[in-house]
């Protein structure tokens, strides 16, 4: 592959060839017994994220003896996907990279990531060790894997049962009818009282909703074959189209909000102004103690049966969730494939698993973690567990990572009108998933 065409697969431009730094702060240096793993720092609970760390390293420097290894943590996103283009170009870097499902294709296509051989499987304790569906976000297929799965993070919706419950209220939505019914019940626009909290102005928000919606319309943002973009489907219209009605249409959602951040979606709950969120994801559990909805708070799978509809299309399963989290990728270019696997080995253990849930909220992803700790899976976890071994795929193409900023993009003109004067354009929206169709098409073109 061209240099020219690695940078194109990364979406990050030239910049990309300009990282010295990164490179040097990511090298693995010359120590035979030496591994470096890159991770991106926890948004939400970076202390407890060093202490996991921490005990990862002591394990494995106990298990390896006269071998360390070193973790640089990375605080930006975007740093995650330059380092792995960055290594493409320079046959440098870390031994191992922490990388979301949706970032692997990239990887794979500028060949830092190979395919994982049965010897490396059997290194790091077996395929069978995972949750299927973990497995199956980590590969093309699931004889093309090229990560191992580290925690699971699904999308779920926040609801407050006290709040619920007043209003006689006896269950959280099944459909986003009732999910819209719900709203309308519990929200007084004339008295600056709303139901729903948005976090639309998240950069990642836009396109898990969408996604959510689109996918349950049997609709689709990339193709299958990951070949042809349809960011401007009728399923992705009708979906975008939904959500920005909540505050347009249905009144159920304060239009200043339209130009929140999660963390003020989560603050807003947790402080009893709204009485739920959807695609809440799994971390914002940890926001929850301490606060005045700690009693009452509950999580519940997103609705699945699209607005104005009682059943799902025909032969639609349901889907609550994709499977988002952390990956473990070798790279190609790490001088001590062994170390780097027994590291990896150790990651899965029941004792990191769990105390990755208990600090950062993460899911558990080896089956024998939930049979030592069976309290993973159990109270509000049993949603997310459920959420996470019946999650819904997402397209196997390295442009996948282009979908989130252009579908931010896209709504963003019409999320502005609606915290301006609570409408929005249609048409405007339209053409504005028109552009960002036509330049995820460039990118998927340009894999072939």
């Amino acid at each position: 592959m061209s240099r020219r065409g690695v940078l194109k697969l990364g979406g990050v431009g030239v910049a990309a060839v300009a990282a010295p730094a990164l490179l040097s702060a990511c090298g693995r240096g010359e120590d035979p017994n030496s591994i470096t793993v890159q991770v991106a720092q926890s948004p939400t609970a970076p202390a407890g994220q060093r202490r996991i760390l921490a005990a990862m390293q002591k394990k494995f420097e106990a298990a390896h003896p006269g071998a360390s290894v070193r973790f640089n943590v990375v605080t930006l996103g975007s740093a995650v996907t330059t380092s792995v283009i960055t290594a493409a170009t320079s046959r440098d870097g870390p031994d191992i990279f922490e990388v979301s499902p949706q970032t692997l294709p990239t990887g794979q296509a500028v060949g830092v990531f190979e395919v994982l051989s049965d010897s490396d499987w059997a290194a790091v304790g077996g395929k069978g060790r995972y949750l299927p569906t973990a497995l199956a976000a980590t590969g093309r297929t699931t004889d093309e894997l090229v990560g191992i799965p580290y925690y699971a993070s699904t999308m779920a919706m926040y609801y407050n049962r006290r709040t619920f419950q007043q209003a006689g209220i006896t269950a959280p939505p099944q459909t986003w009818t009732e999910f819209v019914d719900i709203g309308r019940q519990l929200s007084a626009p004339a008295q600056g009282r709303y139901a729903v909290g948005l976090g639309a102005a998240e950069p990642s928000d836009p396109w898990h909703v969408i996604w959510l919606l689109t996918t349950q319309l049997g609709g689709e943002l990339i193709s299958a074959d990951g070949r042809t973009s349809r960011l401007n489907s009728p399923q992705v219209v009708e979906a975008t189209s939904f959500w920005l009605d909540w505050i347009a249409k249905y009144g159920i959602a304060n239009r200043r909000d339209a130009t929140n951040v999660s963390a003020e979606q989560i603050k807003q709950f947790t402080a009893g102004t709204t009485a739920m969120f959807c695609c809440g994801f799994t971390q914002a559990i940890s926001s929850m103690g301490g606060t005045g909805v700690a009693d009452d708070w509950a999580l519940a799978g997103n609705p699945t049966v699209p607005y104005g509809r009682t059943a799902l299309p025909a032969g639609q399963k349901p889907v609550q969730t994709y499977l988002g989290g952390a990956t473990w990728a070798i790279s190609k270019y790490t001088r001590n494939r062994t170390l780097a696997l027994g590291m990896a080995k150790i990651m899965g253990d029941p004792d990191i698993q769990r105390m990755t849930w208990q600090e950062v909220g993460g899911i558990p992803v080896t089956t024998e973690t939930f049979t030592a700790y069976p309290e993973t899976k159990q109270g509000v976890w049993a949603v997310t567990y459920e959420a996470a071994v019946n999650a819904a795929p997402t397209p196997w193409s390295p442009s996948f990572a282009q979908v989130s900023p252009l579908l931010s993009a896209a709504v963003k003109p019409s999320f502005a009108e609606l915290a301006a004067n609570g409408t929005y354009d249609p048409a405007a929206l339209r053409k504005q998933l028109d552009t960002a169709d036509q330049t995820l098409a460039q990118a998927l073109e340009s894999e072939r």
